[in-house]
């Protein structure tokens, strides 16, 4: 179960992050992208700013991969090798979580704008 587990992970962030290179490099891409949230319960906005933030939820992604690929190895020591994975697995999670606060600016407020696509820049967040 574990082993398709990880198999899943990795394979969503495979097809997340050649999702958001397409959103990089066309606006029609992130308008079809967009369109393809309709069914999430959120106004235009708010799925206008998670389109935005797509680069910020493939590395995510990537991040909650390495954690589920990690976490059968963890060691309740700090001696063995086995406790590198444990760290590794700790440094993935915090990066997810900055990665989480840094998205949510660039939903409401459409900044820090270097982690937006090049297209998407100029458009305002759903709080400005």
């Amino acid at each position: 179960m574990r082993l398709w587990l990880t198999y899943l992970a990795f394979m969503s962030s495979v097809g997340l992050t050649n999702r958001t290179s397409d959103v990089w490099r066309s606006a029609r891409v992130a308008d079809d992208v967009m369109l393809a949230f309709r069914a999430l319960p959120l106004s235009d906005p708010a799925r206008r700013g998670l389109v935005r933030a797509m680069a910020l939820v493939a590395i995510q992604m990537w991040c909650m991969s390495i954690v589920i690929a990690v976490s059968p190895w963890f060691a309740a020591d700090g001696e063995s090798p086995a406790a590198f994975w444990g760290y590794l697995s700790l440094i993935a999670f915090m990066v997810a979580l900055a990665v989480a606060v840094v998205e949510l600016t660039v939903i409401l407020f459409n900044r820090p704008r270097n982690v937006v696509a090049p297209h998407m820049r100029a458009e305002r967040g759903v709080l400005r």
